[in-house]
């Protein structure tokens, strides 16, 4: 009876571990994610470093902000008009301190990321889903 608590206890551990760190995994992820995109758009807009002081924390709310509409909304037409009701809030603050045009292309830059991110996962799952074929050649 002790053998069978002690490999009970023994699995609900080694389970517990196995998800503590595949959450830590799935943390970094998202950490070179945001890396990723911080470093897109600042390339893209060309921010000075008074202008970057000034938009990132306006940037990071934003961002905060639009996660927790996207999630909080199951309704698509819903999400997407507080989406856009979100964007047009924020497009004030964002002009005072880059410029309307410089809004735009930070809204593009935006999508121009996602596009590049959803592509290379895409990429990437198809290179893991691929069967394990040797190399033939053919002459």
């Amino acid at each position: 009876m002790k053998k069978l608590y002690f490999l009970l206890a023994f699995i609900t551990i080694a389970c517990l571990a196995n998800a503590q760190e595949e959450q830590d995994f799935t943390n970094k992820k998202q950490a070179d994610i945001e890396a990723l995109k911080v470093a897109f758009i600042s390339r893209d807009l060309a921010l000075t470093p008074s202008e970057a002081q000034q938009f990132w924390p306006v940037y990071n709310q934003y961002s905060k902000e639009l996660a927790a509409t996207k999630t909080e909304n199951p309704d698509v037409l819903e999400r997407d008009e507080k989406v856009l009701n979100l964007r047009k809030n924020y497009k004030d603050r964002f002009t005072k301190i880059l410029g309307a045009q410089r809004v735009n292309n930070m809204y593009n830059a935006e999508g121009r990321f996602h596009q590049l991110l959803f592509k290379a996962m895409r990429k990437q799952n198809q290179l893991q889903n691929r069967p394990n074929r040797p190399f033939r050649r053919n002459f």
